[in-house]
């Protein structure tokens, strides 16, 4: 049984120490049976790293942040090797996605396959439990996992509800105007990790910080209630926000960022929407799409295009969710361009454009909807 321990410290190529041990071990496990377990950052962990974060759905830069190391910890678990169960600080772990896909192979409603116990999964615990004559307690146990795998259905395709979800969730996202929309702004980073920073200085989280506030103010005066996660001096974890999207009932989330590169030459505009191997948000792509097209028709090129992760505040909202990054802090002229008021005030006159095009009639109405619930049937069969 894997331990959920603490996050060690951020570990680089070069590093050495039983830290860089813990995570070969555990690559050796995921990804490369064969790999080195001398303690030393080298050329054959950075691969398996980068081979790991390839797999996941997260950036592939080969270095042990927060995101790579929860991933790590959640891929060790397989189905039987601890109880599930639904707590307030949700459990996770890649025995919880296959608990999820194996519910709904048999037609049970367990939510979204994120690898995340919450309240649905608990529900389709339970209501399998009442199904099969075990006792009703919505814990996976030993007894309620042998009977799951009595009842494998290799046959049914997995997450049915969750296209009914999407359908749905296109279903009321489709022509209703932003007036009273609940959006969740979230200015990346904090004070407690303030991001890259700029070639004059400029740090991420005050450039995010300077956009975010002035899409506040245009949503607010599109009549939007909008809503900003963190304030100018903290950093709540990306769980945090998460929950505070879900706990406000916002229909969608933006999350604004900036790229880094050490090469000061990389540049352009991409945007994210939650995407893994096992799920894919299709409302958040239609949102990611709509984002990034009007940033990038605002002058913010190159298109680095739209892409699938699976990030924290991504993963965690129970809503459509995209982070939009405008630009890379550490390239010369993105730079310039994401320290300066103008450009600020026109990304975040881009950005409330894009969102009120997708909420509105004409550019997100009844037929827009009806094709792209039709796209999320043929795309997921």
């Amino acid at each position: 049984m894997v331990r959920d321990e603490q996050a060690p410290p951020r570990i680089v190529a070069g590093d050495e120490g039983p830290a860089v041990r813990d995570v070969q071990e555990r690559l050796a496990r995921i990804v490369d049976p064969s790999l080195p377990l001398d303690g030393h950052f080298g050329a054959a962990t950075l691969a398996a790293v980068r081979a790991f974060q390839r797999r996941r759905g997260l950036p592939a830069n080969g270095v042990i942040g927060q995101e790579t190391w929860e991933a790590l910890v959640e891929a060790s678990y397989t189905l039987g090797d601890r109880l599930l169960w639904h707590s307030r600080t949700p459990m996770r772990g890649d025995d919880v996605l296959e608990l999820q896909r194996r519910l709904g192979q048999l037609g049970f409603d367990a939510g979204p396959e994120d690898a995340i116990f919450g309240r649905l999964t608990r529900a389709a615990v339970e209501e399998f439990q009442r199904n099969t004559g075990l006792a009703v307690d919505g814990v996976a146990g030993d007894a309620t996992i042998r009977a799951l795998m009595r009842l494998q259905r290799d046959h049914q395709s997995p997450g049915v509800s969750t296209r009914v979800r999407e359908r749905e969730a296109l279903r009321r996202l489709a022509g209703r105007g932003l007036p009273g929309t609940r959006i969740l702004v979230d200015p990346g980073f904090g004070v407690g990790h303030s991001g890259p920073t700029s070639p004059d200085g400029a740090p991420g989280h005050v450039v995010t910080w300077e956009v975010a506030t002035r899409l506040v103010g245009r949503l607010a005066a599109l009549g939007a209630e909008a809503t900003l996660s963190r304030g100018p001096d903290t950093d709540p974890p990306p769980s945090e926000r998460a929950r505070l999207a879900n706990e406000l009932g916002s229909d969608v989330v933006l999350g604004i960022g900036v790229n880094a590169h050490h090469n000061p030459r990389a540049a352009g505009t991409a945007s994210y929407y939650f995407g893994s191997l096992h799920a894919t948000s299709e409302a958040g792509r239609r949102l990611a799409e709509h984002i990034h097209a009007g940033v990038a028709s605002a002058g913010w090129l190159p298109d680095c295009r739209v892409h699938p992760v699976t990030w924290t505040l991504l993963r965690e909202t129970r809503m459509p969710a995209v982070i939009t990054e405008p630009g890379f802090l550490t390239s010369p002229r993105d730079a310039a361009r994401l320290v300066d008021p103008q450009w600020q005030d026109s990304l975040a006159d881009a950005l409330a454009s894009s969102l009120a095009r997708f909420f509105s009639t004409s550019g997100y109405g009844a037929s827009a909807g009806e094709s792209i619930i039709e796209h999320v049937g043929a795309s997921t069969h």
